[in-house]
């Protein structure tokens, strides 16, 4: 029997920081933010603080602010929320997301990598864009990031299977591993699109990650 001080210590259990962005622009050097969303979950995809619905906010946009044609044709709703009174500016967004993480994950941790990992779709992008507009956010997190990409690119180019489709709201419902009510927006709304991310990863470790019985 081992005593007290041979006793391994457990590994900290890491939580994911469910993140995703949408802009005026994809040239990084002119985008301004127009919303973000966000949501911890621990490994498991269930959410840190039960029945947390994360957040989304509408960031504010000047009348004057480039955006880009793809942008003003698909997302025209966003852009009418980001030009009202209710929308925040881009600092109070970015407290808000550190104040979230308090909240919720608690304060960092000494050890980086026990840090909340960000994690999303091609989630890259939205790391070197909120090193620009959110500087505070990073040094709150883990320096390691969870790609759902990368299990997408196995799944299609090496199984030969079709693309999980996240355009499918009763395929998202059937995979999301928790229960957020009626699931509303489509791709390319910030909080939808994290919620998917969620249901896709959920899906490829149901189904390719599956550990043999």
């Amino acid at each position: 029997m081992l005593d007290a001080s041979t006793t391994p210590t457990p590994a900290p259990r890491l939580n994911y920081f469910w993140f995703d962005m949408e802009f005026t622009d994809l040239d990084p050097k002119r985008a301004r933010i127009l919303q973000v969303a966000a949501l911890v979950t621990d490994v498991d995809l269930q959410p840190v603080k039960p029945g947390d619905p994360g957040l989304n906010l509408c960031v504010q946009l000047d009348p004057d602010t480039y955006v880009s044609d793809w942008v003003q044709e698909n997302l025209a709703d966003l852009i009418t929320k980001c030009r009202a009174p209710e929308a925040l500016p881009v600092t109070a967004a970015g407290q808000r997301l550190i104040q979230y993480l308090n909240d919720v994950a608690g304060p960092p941790a000494a050890d980086i990598k026990e840090r909340p990992a960000m994690a999303g779709n091609s989630v890259h992008s939205d790391w070197r864009l909120a090193a620009i507009h959110f500087p505070d956010l990073q040094p709150r997190l883990s320096y390691r990031l969870l790609d759902v990409s990368t299990l997408k690119q196995q799944w299609h180019g090496w199984l030969g299977q079709p693309e999980f489709d996240k355009e499918d709201v009763a395929l998202l419902q059937e995979h999301l591993p928790f229960d957020c009510g009626d699931i509303a927006g489509q791709p390319h709304d910030a909080y939808y699109d994290i919620l998917a991310s969620i249901a896709e990863l959920n899906f490829y470790r149901m189904n390719l990650l599956r550990q043999p019985s």
